[in-house]
């Protein structure tokens, strides 16, 4: 009798464990999945928005099929440069568009630092000072790293419009520090 006194104690005790642990698994297996990244390319001259699935396409779009190869992987493609050079096109490369009034890539804005995250190309026909006053829903106070192109500097404003305090950024930034990172919403850009 004690044998199975203790046999059923036992039971009991490992069904109570199984039913504790049963809905934390049940959970692990339903959680959401984390968002893919979103790649946008913005016209800053037309405001004409296109998003893709990957950076890949994104930098095909930007460059009008001249680089088709680069990678999904945002901080690689931004450290990368000769990619970089590859989509900035040479100075001779850049004068021709330019004069051609052909689009460019100006700069590229990241959500996250590292060059993570959401990421939207900024094309335009010429650096010259570029104006770039609204940065819409998706990108507004979530840029945290940037990556100049065509244009030397991109210089990033608190607000719309080009209004609250400012800070340049030239070359590849990981992270646009701490008083700017999450509050841009308009840019310039500038050779």
């Amino acid at each position: 009798m004690r044998s199975v006194r203790t046999a059923l104690a036992l039971t009991l005790g490992t069904l109570a464990t199984v039913a504790a642990a049963t809905p934390a698994l049940a959970q692990q297996g339903t959680a959401p999945k984390a968002a893919e990244a979103r790649h946008c390319v913005v016209n800053v001259d037309s405001g004409a928005r296109s998003c893709f699935g990957t950076y890949r396409e994104a930098v095909a779009f930007s460059t009008h099929g001249r680089v088709t190869d680069a990678p999904n992987d945002t901080k690689a493609a931004a450290l990368d440069k000769t990619l970089q050079a590859r989509i900035n096109g040479s100075a001779g490369a850049r004068k021709a568009l330019a004069a051609a009034q052909s689009d460019q890539v100006l700069a590229t804005i990241y959500a996250d630092k590292d060059f993570g995250g959401d990421s939207v190309n900024l094309i335009g026909s010429s650096c010259g000072t570029r104006f770039f006053s609204r940065f819409g829903a998706d990108m507004n106070d979530r840029v945290s790293s940037v990556n100049t192109g065509a244009c030397r500097t991109i210089t990033l404003y608190q607000h719309a419009d080009f209004l609250g305090f400012s800070q340049s950024y030239s070359g590849a930034v990981p992270y646009v520090g701490d008083t700017m990172n999450d509050q841009a919403s308009s840019a310039t850009f500038s050779n």
